[in-house]
């Protein structure tokens, strides 16, 4: 009965000890953010007027704007934004009366 009652007791302190050295770990990977890399500050992506941002999407370090409003203002239409520069790397505007 005292040999359980050790390795219950030494059972818990490993249990402890595993569970202060994971809480370390999350904390330290936390705190420090990894490898963020350097912010590119405030990027203004020129929209055209009257159009308004529908919706954002984050997909393999871009930015993805949808814009809304009216096409007559060419408001129709995704923005690619690079999110490590900030750099527009595209747009991809609706086009009416093409069909092929």
């Amino acid at each position: 009965m005292q040999a359980l009652k050790i390795v219950v007791i030494l059972m818990a302190v490993l249990i402890l000890a595993g569970m202060g050295l994971l809480a370390y770990g999350l904390a330290t990977r936390v705190a420090g953010g990894g490898d963020a890399g350097e912010g590119f500050g405030v990027v203004e992506v020129p929209l055209p007027p009257g159009c308004s941002i529908a919706g954002t999407e984050v997909a393999e370090g871009r930015l993805i704007l949808r814009l809304d409003g009216l096409a007559e203002r060419g408001c129709q239409q995704v923005v690619v934004v690079d999110m490590a520069s900030g750099e527009v790397l595209g747009r991809l505007r609706g086009v009416t009366g093409s069909a092929q």
